[in-house]
């Protein structure tokens, strides 16, 4: 039997159902969402009277030194942004402005993807696509995509629908070599497993909050390397100069680390949950967070085979994670077995990509196993 890593009663949720759903809305512990709810009651109730322009000019800084440590990443490539698709946004224009051409993945999340679609209007940037496919490593088709007219490489390292596992070193490595730019989402990754730029050398690493990092919408993390923290970002806010709040229209003194990629006041509450919510992971242990899920996923697989449902990749291939499986069924159609999860059994999962994903996180256990096995036996009959 596996064991929560985290207490059950930090989520108030698995009162009243079966959560396996932390890659869609993640479910935020008590002691992240009191954080978030203590900076509402001094701010939102009291304003400047219990923070002043000093105090919300260093408000993040806790937070950016939090993220260095999640990602092994000097505290000058971190900014806190507003979103994910802010950053990749951002992103993209700097390595499409010039034209080029980008490898993606084909059934990446869109957040990834579009802005690439926008620059091949804008810039001309050509677009080559590789699959993720069962039959094949996903880590190999980029490796393999990336050529010597590639100028950038842009992809999640866990891919949000299949839970396919990218092995971003070794496809960095590929695209430094062609003197292409690296860019990694890790929002699926980052809070399931551990995340280094040290070891990867990214360009950029980008990563939602509100997923596996356990806060609320509105804050994102962006990681850049010093290459990029040389030029002006594409779109510049009031807080991304080096002192903000000296308020000078006339002259752009832009911050000489990763905060001027950071454009104007953001959520400052779901940011206070984040980082709660990065020190309880941290607590953890990304090594015990990572042998927690694969100790699920091999019993979910297990239980659920019987009854005709197979991960979309074998959980001991190289490119499986184990904190996203995605079940297949041979004559059951994903959604309707989704839905019926929910309505019957307080089951939550989610039906992408033809499957029923199922994500797990440090408050599940063998009783979630159990349960989903159950239900989803009767929902199939």
């Amino acid at each position: 039997m596996t064991s929560a890593l985290i207490p059950r009663e930090e989520y108030a949720a698995l009162e009243r159902c079966v959560y396996l759903n932390q890659a869609s809305l993640g479910l935020v512990p008590r002691r992240s969402t009191k954080s978030m709810v203590d900076f509402l009651v001094e701010v939102a109730q009291y304003g400047n009277v219990r923070l002043s322009d000093a105090a919300e000019e260093r408000i993040l800084n806790h937070l950016r030194e939090s993220a260095a440590g999640l990602f092994e990443a000097p505290v000058r490539s971190v900014a806190v942004v507003g979103g994910a698709s802010e950053a990749l946004g951002q992103l993209a224009i700097l390595a499409g402005k010039a034209g080029g051409e980008v490898l993606l993945v084909a059934t990446d999340f869109p957040s990834v993807t579009y802005p690439w679609l926008v620059a091949h209007e804008r810039f001309g940037t050509v677009i080559r696509w590789v699959e993720d496919s069962p039959e094949q490593d996903l880590t190999t088709a980029l490796v393999d995509g990336i050529q010597s007219g590639t100028t950038a490489v842009c992809f999640s390292a866990v891919q949000f629908a299949t839970g396919s596992l990218v092995d971003v070193v070794e496809v960095v490595r590929r695209a430094h070599s062609v003197g292409a730019r690296a860019i990694v989402d890790v929002t699926q990754m980052a809070g399931a497993m551990a995340v280094s730029q040290r070891s990867w050398t990214a360009d950029a690493l980008v990563c939602s909050g509100y997923k596996w990092l356990s806060t609320h919408g509105g804050v994102a993390l962006l990681v850049v390397a010093d290459e990029l923290l040389q030029g002006v970002p594409p779109i510049v806010g009031w807080k991304g100069t080096q002192h903000p709040f000296q308020f000078d229209p006339t002259t752009l003194a832009l911050a000489t680390d990763a905060r001027r990629f950071e454009l104007s006041t953001i959520a400052y509450s779901s940011a206070a949950g984040l980082s709660s919510s990065i020190e309880l992971l941290s607590g953890v242990g990304f090594a015990a967070l990572t042998g927690h899920a694969r100790a699920l996923a091999h019993e979910l697989v297990a239980a659920t085979s019987p009854h005709g449902w197979t991960p979309f990749r074998d959980l001991d291939a190289p490119g499986a994670s184990h904190h996203i499986v995605s079940l297949r069924h041979p004559a059951l159609g994903a959604a309707a077995i989704q839905a019926r999860l929910a309505a019957e059994h307080q089951i939550v999962v989610s039906s992408r990509g033809g499957g029923i994903r199922v994500s797990l996180h440090a408050y599940n256990d063998s009783s979630d196993i159990e349960a989903l096995a159950d239900a989803i036996d009767k929902a199939g009959r």
